[in-house]
């Protein structure tokens, strides 16, 4: 295990820099190679519904089979297929048949690399936040670059920008110390029955149910700003040069945070952090509503910090804390569908007719969703005071990958 923590930084730079390319350019590439917005809504649509299955099943067979690793090597090939192929294929059922199987994969991987990193950094004693800031520093490396490319090479250069991202996630996953052997295991398919009954207990267990739901409403909150939120700022005025150099301000308040991980945990704990997470979205989201002078979005936009790294330190650790390692990549799955899937979905479909006919008033929505997320989060902290929600079953190899 010498080096983990270097390993798994490197695993996370390998994952952002796909998201920083994918997240800003992959939709208008798909507009330059000829897809309608209508077709290009059904890719990148069909491809979230399926990710909402194929992410936690993902989890659960990681979990069954106590390897995460060879799990994520599986999706990230599938990854490099993907778009490696889009660097070819020219016509929209190609281009869909290709894409979607990749989106979903990235989707379905990034979870497990966070139950990995955060699990292991507990066992071996490194911050898991100082691992999470280079999946954050290589989102905004590759924004950056990803501009530049695109700029002097066209759109065409995000297919293969994509392919490089996947194939970097597949050497550091390959880089990542493969799990010990183990005598008299049972049989996989013994052990797979076993965790979807352990998957089904924990939906079922009330603290895990208003969990999923402090942290997804919470999360979900960023709908607007994600969807709308630069498409709104060149509305009101602000030119590409100004939204290029605000936008990226929350990702280092972002990093800055994850810097200190560690020590927030210690000081605030999950349930706190989450509440403090809501509380920031409340005030971050107001400011924004009211189209407020320069000086005040900038200010907005640091609090991405809160926002985004407080709720989501706040939700890794309660699974860290709450759910057993042996479900600790089917718990994450489950969380980032509910917040990066389901409840993102739904809050992004009911805000576009508000922003039609309000305009920025919309992230007043978002202002009460901050709201709900704060009800629910006082909720778990009522409820849950630090223990385990699952218990029971065989404990796994506390190194395993």
């Amino acid at each position: 295990m010498k080096h983990l923590s270097t390993r798994l930084s490197f695993s996370q730079f390998a994952s952002g820099s796909v998201s920083g390319v994918f997240i800003p350019f992959f939709a208008a590439s798909l507009a330059w190679r000829g897809l309608s917005a209508d077709q290009i809504g059904l890719l990148l649509s069909t491809a979230l519904i399926l990710r909402a299955v194929a992410g936690p099943l993902s989890g659960i067979f990681a979990d069954a089979r106590n390897d995460r690793r060879a799990v994520m090597l599986v999706l990230y090939w599938i990854m490099v297929a993907g778009f490696g192929s889009l660097c070819v294929v020219g016509s929209p059922l190609l281009i869909f048949l290709v894409s979607v199987p990749a989106y979903i994969a990235y989707g379905a991987a990034t979870p497990l690399l966070e139950s990995v990193s955060v699990r292991l950094a507990e066992r071996f004693g490194f911050d898991y936040g100082r691992v999470r800031i280079w999946a954050s520093s290589a989102f905004v490396v590759m924004n950056v670059t990803g501009g530049i490319v695109v700029k002097f090479l066209g759109l065409g250069a995000v297919a293969p920008m994509l392919t490089i991202g996947a194939a970097l996630c597949v050497v550091s996953t390959i880089m990542l110390p493969a799990p010990p052997a183990t005598e008299g295991a049972a049989p996989l398919g013994s052990r797979l029955k076993a965790t979807l009954e352990e998957t089904k207990e924990l939906l079922r267990t009330p603290v895990f149910l208003v969990f999923l739901a402090a942290a997804s409403c919470e999360q979900a909150t960023h709908a607007f700003y994600y969807g709308y939120g630069g498409l709104h700022w060149k509305a009101i005025g602000y030119s590409e040069m100004l939204i290029g150099i605000i936008w990226p301000l929350g990702v280092f308040a972002e990093i800055a945070l994850f810097s200190q991980a560690l020590r927030v945990l210690r000081l605030f704990g999950p349930s706190k952090l989450l509440l403090m997470g809501g509380l920031v979205a409340i005030v971050r989201w107001t400011i924004l509503a009211f189209d407020p002078p320069l000086p005040l979005v900038i200010f907005a936009q640091f609090m991405h910090g809160g926002t985004f790294a407080l709720a989501h330190l706040g939700a890794v650790f309660f699974i860290l804390k709450a759910v057993p390692q042996r479900l600790s990549a089917t718990a994450q799955s489950l969380y980032f569908v509910g917040s990066q899937g389901i409840m993102m979905g739904l809050a992004t479909l009911a805000i576009g007719p508000v922003y039609s006919s309000l305009g920025g008033k919309a992230y007043l929505m978002m202002t009460a969703l901050g709201v709900v997320s704060i009800g629910f989060t006082l909720l778990l902290a009522r409820r849950w005071h630090g223990e385990a929600i699952i218990h029971g079953g065989k404990s796994e190899h506390v190194d395993t990958i």
